[in-house]
């Protein structure tokens, strides 16, 4: 939904104000051969957001399309690192 909106709007919406809504990790799984969106960005992000993890991959700007043994793999290890946060709240 945030990216959603930032694509949408992004004179109103920097990359910036997009992920300081954010509470949650992050996995950015980023092609290092991407024309498009190289891995500069990504390590902005990465800078940005501490709780970024970032796997680059040998890959372009669709990895998930690409290698996606290497996808498959790097988001079941990233998965395995996260601890459930369980939180109640009064009803």
């Amino acid at each position: 939904r945030l990216m959603t909106r930032f694509m949408m709007n992004q004179s109103t919406y920097t990359l910036d104000s997009v992920l300081s809504d954010l509470s949650c990790p992050l996995l950015l799984l980023w092609g290092d051969l991407d024309p498009w969106v190289g891995p500069a960005k990504a390590n902005r992000i990465k800078e940005f957001y501490p709780k970024s993890t970032l796997v680059n991959l040998q890959a372009g700007h669709c990895p998930h399309d690409e290698v996606p043994e290497l996808v498959n793999k790097a988001l079941l290890d990233w998965l395995a690192t996260l601890t459930p946060q369980v939180t109640l709240q009064a009803v």
